[in-house]
């Protein structure tokens, strides 16, 4: 367990510790020469119970109150100190606001340096800040009389200490995060980094990740709770010898983490909450200082939804910091005013990558909404009931730092799911009867207005019926809706299922003595003007059919009225599947001689194939950009135009 101390400068933080611990806390040599705690201090002790506790000491300077922020990281307890003489001071509410805000799951008051006065005055002092701390999220704490100086009080308050029981989260995330409070050099082993364990497990052994420089390192030892140990998990304070990094490259407020939480980013949509008593609120666009962890980042604020958040109130926001940071969901930050003199809000954080775009919409703020609630699985089913496009269940697993497995447990079997690119996504009933409904509003219209058109591309359709969706997972979706029988496909056109293009009787007997003049022509058909005069039609009649064959996929328009018949274009990308085979490349010279055509002909058929996505074009030149082009394709998707495709 982590137990730090809280307070106004010298109301004696550091004393008390040392009467609990037979622990100097202060460490620093300006620290011994001013009598102040400048920097964050640290001792331990042994309890009856078997285990040990670590005590953070901070300073109570209000210039101090980043590095208070800093050390209040991974307490599970607070010890909150209010000198009998001076009573409830500034920095006592300032402590006392960022131990609440951070959500400190416990507080005990210690009225310090009782002998100094009468025990009528103690008790003013007491019920002074009983109040205070009543004001808050802790309501009613356990208090004692202590002084360090005469002993009064310090072995109650070392009994009920050493037998408490951290208060454990209700889930327990699963990656390894520590924040980093110190670096240093240990002679003859390499660089040295403590701080508490937020999160997971550490062996020695592990590989884990330095988040600010993306570098990878190895745990030589480990110290937990300032013992010797082969491993340290949450509510340990431990220091780690490290290799991988030199120590220019490590730093205070970085975090060192488990290499799967590689997400760095510079926006986090926040829950925000002023406190009551807070100088003032918070305002849209506004400059702060962003505490987290052990690090601070100046941020803009953008307001959600409101202008403005009083104080005594909570709203929604994004915070755009001006370098990354590594969060993690229900992290916890406190905002302070650029001048640094007043903490401002507290935060919670909800989604660590969140868009820029639409983020006031009604449907974002129901989604972080839903975000609020504290069990990730709660989490996870409320946004599948309450957003209407797919859930991306391995980015939440990911930014609540879990494993995705543990995350699904809680997802029926009935919801729908899509493999993209590695990553799993849950269709909800909301967004599967969205999807649904728009596209086939969309088809519907567009089956209207064209009538004689096949369908839209999946693209155009993801565009009319679900822009912010990206492509990947739309069109996973669709394929999923064409296997299912809701949409039709024919081609590379996406239709309504009864939807169907059809020939008149004059189309199809025209087509009946078009179609073999095409194939007869292998790689040079008859132009549109040449088969019109053949068949004694007119060209429009013949332009007519083809484009309305080439958008059911039965053609392919290379130029303009010049088609090619779906069994001459496998024929040309097979070849191009063996010319790459054999020579790395298709270029047009052995192209030209695998076709026997004209080189103006195969440039206009690769160029058709570059458009269709068979091919792509790659120009290289020779020494000092002089030589002429040297114009080549590699095969870009060998599976089009494969024999048995429609």
């Amino acid at each position: 367990m982590i137990i730090g101390t809280a307070g106004h400068i010298d109301h004696g933080k550091t004393a008390l510790v040392k009467a609990l611990t037979g622990v100097d806390a202060d460490r620093l040599p300006e620290e011994k020469a001013r009598g102040i705690t400048i920097d964050l201090g640290f001792a331990y002790k042994d309890t009856p119970l078997g285990g040990t506790i670590g005590f953070v000491d901070v300073p109570g300077h209000e210039k101090f109150v980043h590095t208070m922020a800093a050390g209040a990281v991974g307490m599970d307890h607070a010890l909150l100190l209010v000198a009998a003489d001076d009573g409830v001071m500034p920095q006592t509410r300032e402590h006392l606001r960022v131990l609440d805000l951070l959500g400190v799951p416990d507080l005990t008051l210690v009225i310090s340096k009782c002998d100094l006065v009468d025990p009528a005055q103690a008790a003013r002092v007491r019920e002074q800040a009983s109040a205070l701390i009543a004001a808050t999220r802790f309501g009613a704490v356990p208090w004692y009389l202590a002084s360090a100086r005469s002993g009064h009080g310090i072995e109650a308050l070392r009994n009920a200490l050493f037998t408490r029981q951290p208060t454990l989260p209700i889930t327990q995330a699963e990656g390894f995060r520590l924040a980093i409070d110190r670096v240093f050099v240990v002679r003859g082993m390499g660089v040295a980094v403590t701080g508490a364990v937020i999160a997971g497990v550490v062996q020695v052994g592990d590989v884990l990740r330095l988040a600010q420089r993306g570098i990878e390192v190895r745990v030589r030892s480990i110290h937990a709770q300032n013992l010797p140990a082969q491993s340290a998990t949450r509510g340990t304070r431990c220091g780690l010898v490290i290799a991988g990094a030199e120590f220019a490259s490590v730093e205070r407020g970085d975090w060192l983490v488990d290499p799967s939480l590689i997400l760095l980013t510079q926006r986090v949509d926040c829950a925000l909450t002023v406190p009551a008593d807070a100088e003032r609120g918070v305002r849209d666009g506004e400059l702060v200082l962003l505490h987290h962890g052990t690090a601070h980042r100046s941020a803009r604020l953008i307001l959600l939804d409101a202008a403005e958040i009083a104080p005594g109130r909570s709203g929604l926001a994004q915070c755009v910091l001006d370098r990354p940071v590594q969060a993690c969901w229900h992290d916890r930050m406190i905002l302070r005013d650029g001048s640094a003199r007043h903490t401002l809000a507290g935060a919670v954080a909800l989604d660590v990558e969140p868009p820029v775009r639409a983020r006031k919409r009604p449907e974002r703020i129901a989604a972080l909404t839903c975000l609020r609630a504290d069990n990730p699985a709660t989490v996870l089913l409320r946004l599948l009931d309450c957003c209407p496009v797919p859930v991306n269940a391995t980015h939440w697993a990911r930014a609540m730092n879990l494993q995705l497995f543990s995350l699904l447990k809680a997802v029926p079997a009935g919801v729908t799911r899509l493999e993209v690119a590695g990553e799993l996504w849950l269709v909800g009933d909301l967004a599967r009867s969205a999807l649904e409904t728009r596209s086939d509003e969309c088809l519907g219209q567009f089956h209207v207005s064209d009538p004689d058109e096949p369908g839209l591309a999946i693209e155009r359709l993801r565009r009319m019926c679900a822009p912010a969706l990206p492509q990947s997972v739309f069109r996973a979706w669709a394929q999923q809706a064409i296997a299912s029988g809701r949409l039709g496909q024919t081609g590379s056109f996406v239709h309504r299922p009864g939807h169907r293009v059809e020939l008149t009787d004059v189309e199809r007997a025209l087509w009946t003595k078009v179609l073999p003049l095409l194939i007869n022509g292998h790689f040079d058909p008859p132009w549109v003007r040449d088969l019109a005069r053949s068949l004694n039609v007119g060209e429009d009649a013949i332009r007519t059919l083809l484009r309305k064959q080439a958008r059911q996929s039965h053609l392919v328009q290379v130029v303009h009225d010049l088609f090619y018949p779906e069994r001459t274009m496998q024929e040309i990308a097979s070849l191009a599947r063996t010319l790459e085979m054999r020579d790395g490349m298709v270029g047009v010279v052995s192209f030209r001689d695998a076709l026997q055509i004209g080189r103006k002909r195969t440039i206009q058929i690769l160029e058709a194939c570059d458009r269709l996505g068979l091919t792509r074009r790659l120009i290289s030149t020779g020494r000092n950009n002089n030589a002429s082009e040297k114009d080549h394709r590699i095969v870009r998707n060998p599976d089009l135009f494969m024999p048995g495709d429609t």
